[in-house]
């Protein structure tokens, strides 16, 4: 591996899975005496054993090289190793890191040989979780020993094993954390590793989780203290249902946060057993919003659509599957994030995500792995990742005739799905299934069915989902059509079925939204007879119209009388939160409207 080689690392991550991670802490947080007690004789193993490089050794460096390996049981790692080529001098330093960067551990060799393999015998033996990335890494002074695509396959012996692809990791930088990957080159750095004893015991679980310093695109979030038999070795952070980070401390700031954005944390605490706590309680909250915008009324076409960015005119693009890289035809019009992400138009999206800007795409692009964001287009997108992807898609100021995603129920769920002041002229969101969508500032104006053969939705979900933020929307029907053609909800959240094993909604958002229904109709079809959690519905407005009335279905708020509503008040424990809903104009002007439809001078 030379420095002018090409080197490829970049890695996809889901904007709403990507949180930030604190600096490295060499603190080992299980007693000594705890740990010896704890150890049993079962021998020590390591990844290569004896293996020896089958190259002559490389002349270059300084350099950090590393392997990534992971234990099946938990355990701790009481040496690190290296083998040592001819000419190779000076002091050698290995480091432990977590797969996501943090140094763990360090210990420097010393009494070295010639060449051969080289031990280091930690201070204090340091506990790894069962089925959890590492990498162990030492540097190379001027001589390093290699074997191309040593680590393509995984190496296991007992316990151990090597992680096959992307492994053989290197950095320039002395003491930096070896990212960079190439041809799965065996480096030859190693560990020894004991197995522990069985622990079933959890810990506690943290307790007085909460939120503060809360920003457009941050927050810190601190606990108290989880207790172990053993000891607790690190704490998981989970955000929106999904881990993100894992820390040794009892703080953690989180950042790549969107503008007003709906979140809710929770922390696990883990022992060197592997062993996690119960969640902690919640901590939901919203991030500040910057845009300004507080009401869909206040939104124009002039801020949503391509003219939101000022662009005027497009080029043509080709639609068909996304599968992370540029579509053919794209050409300059494509870009690709680089290293450490990007923040667009107040949203994070990771390295590797591709930027389109401008473009008229004239077929629906389907994406169905990494990240694609268009910015300022007009077409169509599905966004159709297999469950687990990882990847997702964003709209940005475009124009577009058609966003849906894929849920649970096909095996389909992006890891996020964005829709940010665009401009949906003759259409809406008729299929967003998936969990953690974002619809926010946008103008939605679908057009009617005309035949008959079934109703349109403004913004239509399914059910079984979590993570939902509907908020800043202007969406309008328009008349002449009449029943029983037209509209079925501006805003439709239906329950057509579970997904996953769940078919209710959990962490939703519709806050702050325009209704306008000039013909037959319903404004907002909130969730009926499942269950609700954590869900606000605060700050909507309806513009009121005699010609929206029907004998059958109540225009602003659907109400069947044969389906239970959920409990808003906030008294409920639930989460639940139903205020300052308001008519915005007509003879009720000011009154507001209650989740079965009422109208009432009195708040709800």
């Amino acid at each position: 591996m030379k420095k002018n080689h090409r080197t490829c690392s970049t890695v996809l991550i889901a904007v709403t899975l990507m949180g930030s991670w604190l600096t490295s802490c060499k603190r080992d947080l299980l007693p000594q005496k705890k740990e010896i007690s704890a150890m049993i004789s079962t021998g020590a193993y390591t990844v290569l054993t004896t293996e020896r490089p089958t190259l002559p050794p490389v002349a270059d460096g300084p350099v950090e090289l590393g392997m990534q390996f992971k234990a099946s049981s938990s355990g701790t790692i009481t040496k690190f190793r290296y083998y040592k080529v001819a000419g190779e001098t000076g002091t050698h330093t290995g480091r432990l890191w977590s797969a996501n960067g943090r140094l763990l551990k360090t210990a420097v060799f010393s009494a070295e040989t010639d060449t051969g393999w080289q031990t280091v015998t930690l201070d204090t033996p340091y506990p790894i979780s069962a089925d959890t990335v590492y990498i162990i890494a030492v540097n190379a002074l001027s001589h390093y020993a290699a074997t191309t695509q040593g680590l393509a396959t995984v190496i296991t012996n007992g316990p151990l094993s090597s992680i096959a692809g992307n492994n053989g990791r290197y950095n320039y930088t002395t003491g930096g954390f070896p990212a960079s990957t190439y041809d799965n080159t065996n480096y030859f750095r190693d560990i020894e590793f004991v197995p522990g004893q069985d622990d079933p015991a959890p810990p506690t679980a943290p307790a007085n989780l909460s939120a503060s310093n809360i920003t457009a695109n941050s927050a810190t979030l601190s606990w108290s203290a989880a207790t172990d038999n053993i000891g607790v070795t690190a704490y998981e952070i989970y955000r929106n249902g999904t881990l993100i980070d894992t820390t040794q401390g009892t703080t953690i700031a989180v950042s790549h946060l969107n503008t007003a954005g709906l979140y809710s944390f929770y922390v696990k605490a883990r022992d060197a057993f592997g062993n996690r706590s119960a969640a902690s309680n919640l901590a939901d909250f919203t991030t500040l919003n910057t845009s300004g915008i507080t009401h869909g009324s206040q939104l124009t076409t002039a801020i949503v659509g391509p003219r939101g960015i000022s662009i005027s005119t497009f080029i043509t693009v080709p639609g068909g599957t996304f599968s992370g890289t540029a579509l053919s035809g794209w050409g300059s019009a494509a870009r690709t994030v680089g290293a450490g992400g990007e923040t667009i138009d107040g949203y994070w999206f990771p390295a590797g995500t591709v930027v389109l800007q401008g473009a008229n795409i004239s077929s629906r692009i389907t994406v169905t792995s990494g990240w694609l964001v268009l910015r300022g287009c007009k077409g169509a997108v599905l966004v159709n990742h297999p469950a687990g992807n990882g990847g997702g898609a964003a709209a940005l100021f475009c124009q577009l005739s058609e966003f849906d995603t894929g849920g649970l129920k096909d095996r389909r769920q992006p890891a996020a799905s964005i829709v940010y002041r665009c401009y949906f002229p003759h259409s809406g969101l008729e299929n967003v299934y998936a969990n953690n969508i974002t619809v926010t500032e946008s103008w939605i104006t679908p057009d009617p069915d005309t035949v008959g053969t079934e109703h349109i939705d403004g913004i239509q979900t399914w059910g079984g989902q979590r993570y939902l933020n509907f908020s800043r929307n202007h969406l309008e029907f328009n008349p002449p059509h009449t029943a029983p053609y037209g509209l079925s909800g501006l805003i439709g959240m239906y329950s057509d079925g579970a997904q996953d094993g769940f078919d209710g909604y959990d962490h939703v958002m519709v806050n702050d939204n325009y209704f306008i229904l000039n013909a037959y109709g319903i404004a907002l079809h909130a969730p009926l007879a499942v269950p609700v959690t954590n869900m606000t519905v605060t700050g909507n407005r309806w513009v009121w119209s005699d010609a929206a009335e029907d004998a059958d279905y109540t225009n602003a708020v659907y109400h069947n009388p044969s389906q239970s509503i959920p409990d808003y008040n906030k008294n409920s424990g639930n989460g639940n939160h139903w205020k300052n809903n308001q008519w915005a104009d007509g003879p009720h002007a000011s009154e507001f409207l209650w989740p079965d439809n009422a109208t009432s001078a009195t708040e709800f």
